[in-house]
């Protein structure tokens, strides 16, 4: 897809504080531990998240964590990184709910806020895992981040063109063979790969992200972060293969070409398409996602 001029009036912003922290590197515990706290301090409405999540029953301890390095110790380095994007990828959402932008009922699948979300969180979770089964446990968090932001196109367009998203979805109602990316395409002028690779350009997110938001449909991955592509364009069909969303032939095909890609061994495959979902409802950081949007 060559590049275009993509104008967009309503983009979703990613606090200068978030963005800071997705960019630590967990390279010296110490000086990251201390450097991640100060940054959180900046922004009270964070701190007070992680405050709240820390001394929640999840977490439930003798005595309460009062202050944000003991709560950066009790949840972990990488945990509180994931945290946060869950925390503004809810803010995002929050501001759809506020707007009443999304209206139910139009397709079986994307059709509200709640549903958009839990596909974002839950290929999220799959990435994650499926990297640690592929012995790329080295990059799961990234993964994390990269499958909370594949679809981040998809939330600018909503945001942008409510009545055309809406036609975007009966039309996926209406013929659920055809190419997601081209019925976008059709009524934008642009899709949401597009619109998620200029976004997070603007964010000056790091290539690997930018290149997965921006090919994670593509049959023909060309990055040199080819993995993480490779990993999160299956976790997005893993993700809607468990709540039993219907693929059309193409995604089929693609699921079996990306399996190839990654030599995934069948157990495996067995595994997040039948068994993933079951056993994921016990990790903490999940169950916490289904509150966090609230």
């Amino acid at each position: 897809m060559a590049d275009k001029k993509i104008e967009i009036k309503d983009i979703p912003v990613m606090p200068q504080v978030a963005t800071k922290i997705l960019l630590l590197k967990e390279e010296n515990l110490e000086i990251s531990f201390k450097e991640l706290g100060n940054i959180i301090l900046l922004d009270p409405a964070l701190t007070t998240k992680i405050l709240k999540v820390s001394n929640s029953a999840l977490y439930a301890r003798q005595r309460e964590i009062i202050n944000l390095q003991q709560a950066i110790t009790l949840l972990g380095f990488q945990t509180v990184k994931s945290l946060v994007l869950l925390i503004c990828a809810s803010n995002i959402f929050g501001k759809l709910k506020r707007k009443n932008l999304i209206r139910s009922g139009l397709s079986k699948t994307r059709s509200s806020e709640v549903d958009i979300w839990r596909h974002l969180v839950l290929t999220a979770f799959v990435a994650k895992n499926l990297a640690t089964k592929l012995q790329y446990d080295q990059k799961k968090e990234d993964m994390f981040i990269a499958g909370m932001l594949h679809d981040i196109g998809r939330i600018v367009l909503l945001m942008n063109d409510y009545e055309g998203y809406n036609n975007f979805l009966e039309i996926m109602g209406r013929e659920p063979e055809r190419d997601i990316l081209a019925i976008e395409e059709s009524i934008f002028g642009y899709d949401h790969a597009e619109v998620g690779k200029n976004l997070l350009q603007k964010w000056n997110f790091p290539e690997e992200l930018i290149d997965t938001v921006y090919q994670h449909h593509s049959g023909d991955i060309d990055s040199p972060h080819r993995k993480m592509v490779l990993i999160v364009a299956l976790a997005n069909i893993y993700s809607r293969i468990l709540v039993d969303e219907p693929l059309p032939s193409h995604d089929i095909q693609m699921k079996e070409d990306y399996i190839k890609a990654l030599s995934l061994a069948q157990d495996i495959d067995e595994y997040f398409t039948m068994h993933f979902l079951e056993d994921i409802k016990g990790d903490d950081l999940f169950n916490m996602s289904s509150d966090i949007i609230k």
